[in-house]
């Protein structure tokens, strides 16, 4: 490969380029993230204005629609129920615990009887398993599930404190068993120091792991599928042998390659603009809510900061790094969609020649996904997270999206992306090797072991 071998890369880049930015594909998606970038904030801050206003607005605490409530107590506790009846919510509430009726009965009569808003709870205790409190309703009933998971939480909450009175402890002994537990696991660090064991990620990570996956990839789909487009449209119509004559294959692959690679960092450029002025927006929308003096400020307060947050801890290094691995990572797919491109002699075989590089696509995308699931659900995913984040056809997807959350460290991202540039480079010599050939060639559509076999005889020669 020499200089001469990049002759026009110029005119090619800057063609694909205009072509690739005046698409109407190209201008929605700009104009779907940009969107995104720009009202997600706001429109949080402002659903958060508006719950907080409504908890303001209710100065006197909703009373429960439960009217009824049959307890079937077969522990050895005394449960008072007047301390629930105490609290405004259920002072007109009835607990009924000597009922005459048979908890069998009551189960049998709350199925048939309608128009009611009764309940029915027993109170169990197995020696291995501890207290089990089962709350039984009709679907007839009218309550609501809201008011039965108030319901549900209060009565918990009651529960514990009725169940440390029956032990007769002093009332310092109470207040202090009655205090929450913190439970923090500890694991060792690399260095030999213990550090906090996250355990599984939270469904914030859970959300911005998924959407920066479905993100990437929908982008590096769409530029390598436009690459592969192009080419295969260029060959079908014989216009690359025109163009053959003042431009070198190379100049055709890197320039549509460069031309993907600079539209990327136009969204993201325009991306980070529009969240960054939504920041403003925001600061406005929450000193609007704090300057009414409100309980609700609060809550616009919190909110922008819950929001703010997440981004204010991405460094510079994380950004850079993400930037250039999602570059890279284009790159790498756009070479295989520019080869499977140039496989076929006809456009419409494009299709049938792109299964296997849809089957590459799905198959990195959801070990991708697996990833993200069992990250949800377990802590220990570490080693099958560093090979998804370094294996550089599963990392193209992901490995961004586990920098900025902090999933993997900044090492570890500058390790994943010297990988990747090294697997691209290797990826571009060898379709280098080919692409001229592939360019040339007509007749039936190049199958795997037949751009292998061309590939050997280029290097060879």
């Amino acid at each position: 490969m020499n200089k001469n071998e990049f002759r026009g890369f110029k005119q090619v880049f800057l063609f694909e380029f205009m072509t690739g930015v005046t698409k109407p594909a190209f201008k929605i998606f700009l104009g779907i993230v940009c969107a995104l970038a720009f009202f997600t904030t706001p429109a949080m801050i402002i659903i958060g204005n508006i719950r907080g206003a409504k908890d303001t607005s209710d100065n006197a605490p909703q009373k429960s629609e439960i009217e009824t409530v049959y307890i079937y107590n077969e522990t050895d506790l005394s449960l008072d129920y007047k301390a629930m009846n105490a609290s405004e919510k259920y002072a007109d509430v009835s607990f009924i615990a000597n009922s005459d009726l048979s908890y069998e009965g009551a189960v049998e009569s709350l199925k048939e009887t309608k128009d009611h808003r009764d309940i029915i709870m027993k109170v169990e205790y197995d020696v291995e398993d501890g207290f089990d409190v089962t709350i039984l309703h009709s679907d007839k009933s009218g309550i609501n599930k809201d008011t039965l998971k108030s319901f549900e939480d209060d009565y918990l909450e009651f529960f514990r404190e009725e169940a440390l009175k029956n032990l007769g402890v002093s009332d310092e002994d109470y207040e202090y068993m009655s205090q929450k537990i913190d439970v923090t696991v500890m694991k060792t660090a690399k260095d030999g120091s213990f550090v906090e064991d996250s355990g599984a990620i939270s469904e914030n990570d859970y959300t911005v792991l998924l959407g920066g996956l479905f993100l990437v990839f929908f982008f590096i789909n769409m530029s390598s599928s436009n690459v592969a487009t192009s080419v295969a449209t260029e060959k079908s119509s014989r216009v690359i042998e025109f163009l053959l004559t003042g431009t070198r294959p190379l100049s055709l692959l890197s320039g549509k390659i460069a031309a993907r690679m600079a539209e990327t960092l136009i969204m993201t450029f325009a991306s980070y603009s529009c969240y960054f002025l939504s920041q403003v927006v925001s600061l406005f929308l929450a000193a609007d809510r704090i300057s009414a003096e409100s309980a609700a400020a609060d809550s616009a307060s919190s909110n922008m900061v819950v929001v703010s947050s997440f981004w204010e801890s991405i460094s510079f290094s994380q950004a850079a790094i993400a930037v250039l691995y999602i570059l890279v990572g284009l790159a790498l797919f756009a070479i295989i969609g520019a080869v499977t491109g140039a496989s076929v002699s006809k456009l419409d075989e494009l299709q049938d020649a792109y299964k296997f590089y849809s089957l590459i696509l799905v198959v990195c995308v959801y070990t991708d996904m697996a990833l993200i699931i069992m990250m949800l659900n377990s802590s220990n995913t570490e080693g099958f997270m560093n090979f998804c984040a370094m294996f550089p056809l599963t990392g193209a997807f992901l490995t961004p999206a586990l920098l900025i959350t902090g999933k993997i460290s900044i090492l570890t991202g500058f390790i994943a992306l010297i990988i990747n540039v090294i697997f691209t480079i290797i990826t571009f010599v060898l379709a280098s090797a080919v692409y001229e050939s592939m360019l040339l060639f007509q007749g039936k559509r190049l199958q795997a072991k037949d751009i292998i076999a061309l590939m050997k005889k280029q290097v060879v020669a």
